[in-house]
């Protein structure tokens, strides 16, 4: 049997252990939200690349990738993008027929974690 004042101890620090325990430090890396063209779509060809984050990123270190279905880059010209998660390209001429890597890093400004991903999208 647990005496009173064991009990009047004991109360609190579970509950501070409870709380301490149950936080963890955020861990706030940059996801692919959204973009355009879409993964795995089917599109006329794109004059801009758009890919939209859940974090803020650091552009010197964030980069879009633009190949062919076999490998080959594609000289891109990164562009102005919309707010501070995005991230555009513009391919320097129409994009023929065939399908597209995109492969995209992305670092977020308030930590500094990498986040990678890739996708493809196919020009009609």
């Amino acid at each position: 049997m647990l005496t009173p004042t064991f009990r009047a101890i004991s109360r609190p620090l579970a509950l501070f252990l409870a709380m301490w325990l149950g936080t963890a430090p955020a861990q706030a890396h940059a996801r692919l939200v959204g973009c355009d063209p879409a993964p795995n779509s089917t599109v006329a060809a794109p004059m801009l690349i758009q890919l939209h984050f859940s974090e803020e990123l650091a552009r010197k270190f964030s980069s879009i990738r633009l190949t062919q279905s076999g490998g080959a880059a594609i000289a891109i010209m990164a562009m102005d993008a919309k707010d501070a998660k995005s991230l555009s390209i513009m391919p320097p001429a129409t994009l023929a027929p065939g399908q597209y890597r995109i492969t995209w890093i992305a670092v977020a400004t308030d930590d500094g974690h990498k986040t990678t991903g890739t996708y493809t999208f196919t020009v009609k």
